[in-house]
């Protein structure tokens, strides 16, 4: 038997080509799916598996020779938020969690807002840190030249390595002096 969470409500899942015959699949506004089959009086929740990056559950199709996917967000939203008019049809997570998806926290938006809500995502604020526009290099490869540079043992000219690593000699030179990349510590 399933233990429902405080207020937790279940609405049958509603699709075009959703078979009912096989089994009968509800959603809850915390996001769980639980099945029933035709065969079983006992309702189980379903397992999901993650597709992009969303959680997303199977269902039987009326053709009875494939299975359907739905991602979980989009049937909350659509079983238990209002859709807005005004082109308003993308879902978006309030709190950036792709798996959380509570009623609460999902919204339906269009794809400005969408836009503007990802800018705010802590994941892409976090990859922008270290973020250097117009380079060729990367940390790991400027790492090994100074890595190369500092080896005493090094037989390698500055020629050869500018043009191993496809930058001039001058761009290798500041970074020899400290000039470019001189946060970076080998």
């Amino acid at each position: 038997m399933i233990q429902n969470y405080f207020e937790e409500e279940w609405k049958e899942i509603e699709l075009e080509d959703y078979a009912p015959v096989k089994s009968r699949g509800f959603i809850s506004n915390y996001g769980r799916v639980k099945k029933k089959s035709s065969v079983s009086s006992e309702f189980k929740l379903t397992k999901w598996t993650v597709v992009n990056g969303f959680p997303s559950a199977s269902y039987p199709r009326k053709d009875r020779v494939t299975q359907g996917r739905f991602y979980i967000h989009k049937m909350v939203a659509a079983c238990f938020l209002e859709n807005p008019k005004g082109g308003k049809n993308l879902v978006i997570h309030l709190d950036h969690d792709l798996l959380n998806n509570r009623v609460s926290n999902l919204k339906y938006v269009n794809q400005e807002e969408r836009t503007a809500h990802q800018w705010t995502n802590p994941k892409y604020l976090e990859s922008r840190k270290n973020w250097r526009p117009n380079t060729k290099l990367t940390e790991t490869r400027v790492r090994l030249i100074k890595k190369k540079l500092a080896d005493p043992n090094r037989k390698t000219r500055l020629k050869m390595m500018a043009k191993q690593f496809n930058i001039s000699l001058s761009h290798l030179r500041s970074i020899k002096n400290g000039e470019y990349w001189k946060d970076i510590e080998v």
